[in-house]
């Protein structure tokens, strides 16, 4: 009953805001857009500001100056995101002979078969084919992600000439490969890879104060017209809490590069093994939820 109770309370607190945001819309809609303005935005970033409101909570353009007072944070945000991707090596080939002369390539996968089967079962990559014949698009371009796994393990090892069981290893495997972002173009590719990266961010953003505005709707017993004015459903405290939680960029999208020295099984190999290997560096985010993706970018001749 008690959760009930409180399921109610949260929808009242919902509606009561909603009804709210519109009549306040409604009014900030019809006032001249430099009112609050000292300085009117720039055009690229009214647009930054404003694919950054619509991905996260459209309902803060209630907040009187909202585009001047996220200008600052968001483009340093923006600015973050394209550090980041300016890090990321220009695309790869993605096909059989990149399998067998490509260490990054043979390293990803188990066999050709799984480049195959990736490009083969992506429906966003599916529909855009279909859109575009291959006389169009001879040379497919798009984002690859993937996730790193690494685990001890005991297996075959070698000590000068001598064959030696039971050694401990550290093993690499790579997993969850997905398609992004099909493109007709390596420049289409850049542009495609920074919203990607930037929308991504921005989603971390909105979940976390989802989280918190549920958290706080179900926790609270106090349903006074002060309480919701100070929760996270009022605009302006939604704005001014999301400005905390986007201040420090480096905590929402970082990249590091790792070289990797691994056997044709996906062992770690020191420096002076000299057997066969794969030598290669991996590109690899980190969101704000910890999340890892290896990243890069790549092509597919058609």
């Amino acid at each position: 009953m008690n959760n009930d109770r409180r399921t109610l309370e949260a929808l009242s607190l919902i509606t009561f805001f909603d009804d709210q945001l519109d009549h306040m819309q409604s009014l900030v809609s019809s006032l001249s857009s430099h009112i609050h303005d000292v300085v009117p935005l720039a055009a690229e970033d009214r647009q930054i500001v404003e694919s950054f409101v619509d991905a996260s909570n459209s309902k803060m353009r209630a907040v009187q100056g909202y585009a001047h007072k996220l200008r600052e944070h968001v483009r340093g945000l923006y600015n973050h995101v394209l550090q980041v991707a300016n890090e990321i090596p220009p695309p790869v080939d993605l096909n059989l002979n990149a399998f067998g002369t490509d260490p990054l390539v043979n390293a990803l996968f188990v066999n050709s078969n799984d480049i195959d089967k990736l490009f083969n079962t992506t429906p966003s990559l599916n529909v855009f084919l279909r859109a575009h014949s291959k006389y169009q698009v001879p040379v497919l371009y798009a984002l690859l992600t993937a996730t790193k796994s690494e685990k001890e393990t005991l297996g075959i090892g070698m000590q000068g000439n001598m064959l030696i069981r039971e050694v401990p290893q550290q093993a690499v495997n790579f997993a969850s490969h997905k398609i992004h972002t099909p493109c007709a173009s390596s420049a289409e590719l850049s542009t495609a890879l920074k919203k990607y990266l930037f929308d991504y961010a921005v989603a971390q953003v909105k979940q976390e104060l989802t989280l918190r505005m549920n958290d706080q709707a179900f926790k609270t017993d106090d349903d006074s017209y002060e309480s919701r004015v100070k929760s996270l459903a009022n605009p302006d405290v939604y704005l001014d809490t999301l400005l905390e939680c986007i201040e420090n960029p480096a905590k929402l999208l970082s990249i590091n590069k790792t070289h990797f020295k691994l056997s044709k099984l996906g062992i770690k190999l020191d420096d002076d093994d000299r057997q066969n290997a794969n030598e290669f560096d991996i590109h690899e985010l980190t969101w704000s939820n910890n999340t890892r993706n290896v990243v890069l970018q790549v092509t597919l001749a058609r």
